[in-house]
């Protein structure tokens, strides 16, 4: 079921299209049994973490903003997507509704519904919406010398390009949601900032992807192209938002719901609303 939330006047709605679970251990690499002794909350009960696919369509007046597409309709291994149309249907919103498709960045698991197979042929999604992302991660994606191991979705860049305009930081995509540069995860990633008179909230993409991250700010997980960058921009983020009251709420952040940076007994931590 959809979570809603309200941000002064504007309206979230977090849905999902599918999820992935890997061994904690495995996606973040050197750590141990030990140290995640004290973040089991975060892990089941055989040492595995969930990650939701999750994406945020955000109404501002008569306009609406879908932050993220998730995988798109593959099952590979634990991967599984394909669930964001009908998460939306049941949410009361339709692919003719959007306004603004925003990716945070480009990896798959992000993209992956922004244009699907029809007859043979890659067409957007969203037919009427505009396809932003920042020109940086469009630079990185669509070149020649991506890193190994890198996945691009060039159909999907492809089909999706005659409506693309890049967004960069500080750009506006609606009347009080803002493109927020948090570089790093990948070199263009950016996340949302979202706000209403005195109402702040944070869409970050996977500019944090597990919330032990706070408490552990040097841990870095699978998919960062710089992992140093990464990590200085979270704690930017974590700096100016801890104490405050704004939402914090991620791609892949347990329960597809906003908490707040909170702070106690020397550490940071994640408290969801």
């Amino acid at each position: 079921m959809p979570n809603t939330f309200t941000i002064g006047d504007l309206e979230v709605i977090a849905v999902s299209d599918g999820g992935v679970t890997f061994p904690a251990m495995a996606y973040f690499a050197g750590t141990t049994e030990e140290e995640w002794a004290a973040h089991a909350r975060w892990a089941d009960h055989d040492g595995k973490l969930t990650f939701p696919f999750g994406c945020f369509v955000v109404r501002s007046g008569d306009k609406r903003v879908l932050i993220d597409t998730g995988l798109g309709p593959i099952t590979f291994g634990e991967y599984r997507g394909g669930a964001l149309l009908g998460q939306l249907a049941e949410a009361g919103v339709q692919p003719a509704d959007i306004d603004v498709v925003f990716l945070t960045h480009l990896h798959a698991d992000h993209c992956g519904s922004a244009a699907i197979k029809v007859d043979g042929e890659m067409r957007p999604t969203f037919p009427n919406a505009t396809y932003r992302w920042t020109s940086k991660e469009q630079e990185f994606w669509t070149g020649d010398d991506l890193p190994a191991g890198s996945f691009a979705r060039k159909d999907i860049f492809a089909a999706v390009a005659p409506h693309f305009e890049a967004a960069d930081g500080g750009a506006s995509l609606a009347p009080g949601v803002d493109v927020y540069s948090m570089p790093g995860h990948t070199p263009g990633h950016a996340g949302v900032v979202l706000s209403s008179g005195d109402a702040r909230a944070f869409i970050l993409g996977d500019g944090i992807s597990c919330p032990v991250q706070l408490e552990e700010p040097e841990w870095s997980g699978l998919g960062d192209v710089d992992p140093k960058l990464a990590r200085r921009s979270q704690e930017a983020l974590t700096r100016e938002v801890e104490g405050t009251g704004a939402l914090v709420g991620t791609s892949h952040f347990p329960g597809l719901t906003f908490g707040r940076v909170m702070t106690g007994e020397g550490r940071r931590y994640w408290q969801p609303v």
